[in-house]
């Protein structure tokens, strides 16, 4: 039976995160205890870590609200949502990518030492490379957390034989947000088709189309095949409804007259 479905095609993309970091050091010297798990979302004001020191205890607190971050990639501070896309940057990206920094975090702590970032709720960017580009236009992006993200493009210089595409999201997830990078699938069409088995299409006099059953026969349907997947195809010139007949190996040896 041919049902109306919604095409969706898509690429792998990476994404690289940029957001805003509040640095977070420590007050003294002592052993570093936090208070909130890593990625936590936090308060402003709300106690987060304490230094256990030869003076007794220190409290860091929240200076903004946030996700909290205790492990530490030796990069916070150098991928801001106001960076500006420029080969510095690329160059800068492409080298993390290429180091991938392994995670740390501090457990003894000097007085003004960096413990720990808070990354701010709001205004985070995404930097893919890919190779093509669709200027100008508004995309979506499917995540690994199974959430769908509208993406605008601000910036596109090509380097590195990519585009490289700076570009707006209003929120991530607090998953997402608590990433440098992550990988998305970008929506490249979305159309509405109807999704039959590959093997239902035949050619007729140089016209591909499908068999269908009109008032109890069997008849050639012309069709036009907008996307493959796999062992189905999704073709335009179907009505909703529509019984599409697949025809067994022996049917091109018969002959044509039952196609009328």
């Amino acid at each position: 039976m041919a049902t109306n479905s919604e095409i969706v095609s898509s690429v792998a993309v990476q994404c690289f995160v940029l957001r805003n970091e509040f640095q977070l050091r420590s007050p003294g010297n002592g052993r570093y205890v936090p208070l909130v798990d890593n990625g936590a979302r936090v308060r402003v004001g709300q106690d987060i870590a304490r230094i256990e020191g030869p003076s007794g205890n220190l409290l860091v607190q929240a200076p903004v609200a946030g996700l909290i971050l205790h492990v530490l990639d030796g990069f916070e501070g150098d991928f801001s949502s106001d960076s500006v896309l420029d080969l510095a940057l690329v160059e800068s990206v492409t080298r993390y990518l290429a180091k991938s920094p392994g995670a740390n975090s501090v457990s003894q702590a000097k007085a003004g030492e960096l413990v720990g970032v808070i990354v701010g709720n709001t205004g985070f960017k995404l930097l893919t490379a890919m190779s093509f580009h669709s200027q100008g236009q508004r995309q979506r992006i499917k995540t690994e957390d199974g959430l769908t993200y509208s993406i605008v493009p601000r910036q596109v210089i090509q380097a590195q034989d990519k585009f490289w595409a700076l570009w707006d999201v209003t929120s991530l997830s607090d998953t997402l947000g608590k990433e440098r990078v992550f990988s998305a699938e970008l929506i490249t069409q979305e159309q509405e088709a109807v999704l039959v088995p590959a093997k239902a299409l035949h050619t007729r006099d140089g016209v591909q189309g499908v068999i269908v059953l009109f008032r109890g026969k069997p008849v050639f349907n012309p069709v036009e095949v907008v996307c493959n997947q796999g062992n189905e195809v999704g073709v335009k010139g179907l009505a909703h409804g529509q019984r599409v007949l697949t025809l067994p190996w022996w049917a091109s040896l018969a002959k044509r007259w039952w196609l009328k």
